[in-house]
């Protein structure tokens, strides 16, 4: 009714946020599909961000929101607007485990390599949260799986310190370093030695990693296990 009376949808509140976007946000699919109509002139503008540089499409992938995300990529929304914070559609969607919405992204050719304010790549988000067959999907289409945070982490590590057993196998026999120390020199067999994850330890020796490394307090392996019980 609105829209026939010609109201303005590309109108924005005090945030900065249009109607397409509290759509996108909310999951309200027949009110996007209305939006971008060919009957409203030329359609909701589906690149617009909110205050915080939060795009349509940004916000329905961090929702979830499959239809929604498809219905934007197919009139050419922008796979690679980062918002303040720098994340990106991929990033999110690695972050909240919506694999559906990672292979639209990816066969968009969304950057797999590119990191957030925090130095975190979709791999590394993906990795954090134990999302195996995103990161299944990362290493197929080659992103880098020794790209670290801002604090020295790579992928391998945050598995380990999860305890993501799969995770951590896949990143082992696509090579991962697993001598790869974080800023306080802490590697990977450290941080699974500190938390007990049994199987990943024997995992991380049997493919030659370095039980005498020693981190930044001098606490090697050895120590970590004994201290843990």
């Amino acid at each position: 009714m609105l829209l026939d009376r010609g109201a303005d949808y590309n109108k924005c509140d005090e945030d900065d946020t249009s109607s397409l976007n509290m759509a996108c946000d909310r999951g309200y699919t027949e009110i996007v599909k209305m939006l971008n109509s060919e009957d409203v002139v030329r359609g909701a503008d589906y690149n617009k961000c909110d205050e915080d540089d939060r795009s349509s499409l940004n916000m329905a992938c961090e929702q979830g929101h499959t239809e929604i995300v498809k219905m934007l990529l197919d009139k050419g929304a922008d796979y690679n607007k980062y918002d303040k914070s720098g994340q990106s559609p991929v990033m999110k969607v690695c972050y909240h485990g919506h694999t559906e919405i990672v292979k639209m992204l990816l066969d968009k050719g969304a950057d797999l390599n590119k990191c957030d304010c925090s130095g975190k790549s979709p791999l590394i988000k993906a990795c954090e949260h134990g999302h195996t067959e995103i990161v299944n999907l990362l290493l197929d289409k080659e992103a880098d799986y020794n790209k670290c945070d801002e604090y020295d982490r790579s992928s391998l590590n945050m598995a380990c310190d999860r305890g993501y057993t799969e995770t951590v196998k896949m990143l082992l026999d696509r090579g991962a370093d697993y001598n790869k120390c974080d800023e306080d020199d802490t590697s990977s067999l450290k941080m699974a030695c500190d938390r007990g994850y049994t199987e990943i330890v024997k995992m991380l020796l049997d493919r030659g990693a370095d039980y005498n490394k020693c981190d930044e307090d001098d606490r090697s392996s050895l120590n970590m296990a004994c201290d843990r019980g």
